[in-house]
């Protein structure tokens, strides 16, 4: 890495922001430069950081931390509270640094922080049982040989996590962080982590929304990912009509009606991947997930990790992990628990997800010629087959 480099610094109502880079394939999510966005709320000399970001590896120039460290130096701020919204390596990456130079108490929800605390859990089967799921059901979903290769690697986590990271403090939904005199907003919103949190300051209409904003979603198969939970995080968001939205990753959005159209924007990608799915196995009858993926995120494959794990046997092999697949499993499982899929033996040997009579389209849905598609479609009348906040409307 030779280029130095660039660090945007917003000025904005409450302090400052740094929009974190978020790589565009498998290679660059875990390239040096990695970082999530970092803002800063100060007021009275107090300051409030909500995701330090990850400085990443020694040889790679520091970026986002020096640079929060010099907003810190030169504004002469007490560090009071290190919020981390999820456990996500980039945004966890420089909490231990701020802690030991600058002090300030730790706060996530209670639902990360094990995980934050130690990210080596997600090796371990015990981390999708404390969600309300099963290692290897998610593995027979997703025709893997075996529990193990649903877990994290541990390589990836030791390589990329910093830690050990202890967490002070604990808040739920609706609690208050005070900053000076400004009172900060907790607000629980799961789905990308179960634990994941965003903040809101009411005074100016901010809203710290973190990874809400990341697509795909949910990262985790379900049970840990929800994609109700994701939605009703994403509506919860919405309710609160903040003129300011400044995101885990991206650039920030000003104005009330930016905001919403941002937010709006999510949930049809909720209810566009659904419909795909539906559309596809009307089509073509029982599919896998991972036929379901290929055919859903048809341009998503640099997303694919490779890595190397150890199956139960002690035998190494190579397997892959994507975020887009996960979703996918998610959002599958959820349309299960609404009975409009059932998961069937297929004569391959395979796990496979047909559509039951809820799940049934129409011809005209489902006989769409070309090779694009548009998962929104309208009726005879033209009107839109979805809301303006992505729900299925009434009637349709």
């Amino acid at each position: 890495m030779h280029a130095k480099p660039l660090w945007a610094v917003m000025e904005t109502p409450d302090g400052v922001f740094v929009p974190g880079p978020h790589g565009t394939s498998a290679a660059s999510r875990i390239y040096p430069g990695i970082s999530s966005g970092v803002a800063l709320i100060a007021n009275g000399g107090e300051a409030l950081i909500v995701d330090p970001g990850c400085r990443t590896i020694p040889e790679y120039p520091p970026g986002v931390l020096d640079t929060i460290c010099t907003i810190l130096d030169q504004r002469r701020l007490r560090l009071k509270y290190l919020v981390q919204t999820h456990w996500h390596f980039d945004h966890t990456g420089n909490t231990r640094y701020l802690k030991e130079h600058y002090g300030g108490e730790v706060v996530c929800h209670p639902k990360d922080r094990a995980v934050i605390e130690d990210p080596l859990l997600l090796c371990r089967p015990e981390y999708i049982r404390s969600c309300g799921g099963d290692a290897a059901e998610i593995a027979a979903d997703l025709n893997l040989p075996g529990p193990a290769w649903v877990l994290a690697p541990e390589e990836a986590m030791r390589r990329y996590f910093s830690y050990p990271i202890l967490v002070e403090r604990t808040v739920e939904d609706g609690e208050v962080l005070w900053v000076g005199e400004l009172p900060i907003q907790v607000v629980h919103t799961p789905g990308h982590t179960p634990g994941h949190l965003s903040l809101y300051n009411p005074r100016s209409g901010s809203l710290y929304l973190a990874d809400v904003m990341h697509w795909p979603s949910p990262l985790l198969p379900h049970p840990a990912g929800s994609v109700d939970q994701q939605m009703a995080s994403i509506r919860k968001c919405l309710a609160l009509r903040a003129d300011y939205l400044f995101p885990g990753h991206d650039l920030p959005r000003c104005g009330t009606y930016d905001v919403e159209d941002y937010l709006k924007d999510l949930l049809l990608k909720h209810a566009q991947l659904e419909r795909r799915i539906l559309v596809l196995l009307n089509r073509f009858g029982p599919l896998t997930i991972t036929e379901l993926h290929a055919e859903s995120f048809v341009l998503k494959g640099r997303y694919d990790y490779p890595f190397t794990i150890t199956d139960g046997q002690g035998q190494m092999r190579e397997g892959w992990y994507t975020n887009s697949l996960n979703c996918v499993h998610a959002h599958v499982r959820r349309l299960l628990e609404q009975r409009k899929v059932a998961r069937i033996p297929r004569g391959d040997g395979q796990i496979a997800w047909a559509a039951t009579g809820e799940g049934r389209l129409s011809s005209a849905e489902v006989a769409v010629a070309g090779s694009y598609e548009r998962a929104v479609q309208t009726d005879r009348d033209g009107l839109s087959r979805y809301t303006v906040d992505g729900s299925p409307r009434a009637g349709i």
